[in-house]
């Protein structure tokens, strides 16, 4: 008992340290799980978005095809 009694201040620093970092560690499993959550729906939303600018891009080549088409037809058509 005399070992408690002189060292209590020691083991109590100890059983702090400990609990402070079982919670830290509970804290940063947790942080690093919505991280990941939102990196996944980040990336969902930018696939998103860059599928809807693929599908412009590909409507305004066609809208040029078909008018240099057009372009060609009333130039051959006119001669």
């Amino acid at each position: 008992m005399e070992i408690i009694s002189e060292y209590w201040h020691q083991i109590l620093f100890v059983v702090g340290a400990v609990v402070v970092a079982v919670r830290l560690q509970s804290e940063v499993r947790s942080l690093r799980k919505d991280l990941s959550d939102v990196e996944k729906r980040d990336t969902y939303v930018e696939v998103v978005k860059l599928r809807a600018e693929v599908d412009v891009l590909n409507k305004q080549v066609s809208s040029l095809w078909e008018f240099s088409n057009k372009l060609r037809d009333k130039f051959h058509n006119g001669h």
